[in-house]
């Protein structure tokens, strides 16, 4: 291992428009319906700038869904990822949706996520979550994705700015 190598988990029950964050912790959410700050158990103490960080990871990890959603609803445009993600992942994000566009596909809804998780190690980062895709759906069009399935991405500190890099497979022990 290079460098002292910081590890911390949010877990988070969130839909896209609702960003509910709750911290992995032993107590249960309020049953009010109140939204909690998240909150980190580490050990040892967490670095005091730990939940801002996953907090910065976590909100380019949902800009880059919702660019995801946009771009799958007709709209190609990869000025859409500036700002959440670069490299080879807009680039087939794109493609993926133009060919849609040509083919008259609109994705409708959007997808949910259960069990996410941040690692923040550096200057690289890990999403993973548990992604729900029955609500986002193309109409007519039969689809081979599970309803739930698991999903990462890796996001990368460049300059100031955290951005999605890369799909990665979540480990074996993640399941939904």
């Amino acid at each position: 291992m290079l460098g002292r190598r910081q590890v911390f988990c949010v877990v988070v029950a969130v839909g896209l428009v609702a960003g509910t964050v709750v911290g992995c912790s032993s107590s249960s959410p309020d049953p009010s319906g109140s939204t909690t700050s998240p909150t980190v158990s580490a050990s040892p103490s967490p670095d005091p700038s730990a939940t801002a960080v996953q907090a910065e990871v976590l909100a380019v990890y949902h800009r880059y869904w919702d660019a995801t959603v946009a771009a799958q609803r007709g709209n190609p445009d990869p000025t859409l990822f500036t700002g959440n993600a670069t490299g080879p992942l807009v680039e087939e994000e794109v493609a993926q949706a133009a060919q849609y566009q040509k083919l008259g596909i609109v994705r409708e809804g959007e997808p949910g996520f259960s069990k996410v998780t941040v690692e923040v190690h550096g200057d690289s980062a890990e999403v993973r979550a548990c992604v729900d895709y029955s609500n986002w759906v193309a109409a007519g069009v039969e689809d081979n994705l599970p309803d739930v399935a698991p999903a990462g991405l890796r996001l990368e500190r460049i300059g100031d700015a955290w951005l999605v890099t890369e799909y990665v497979k979540p480990p074996a022990d993640f399941t939904c």
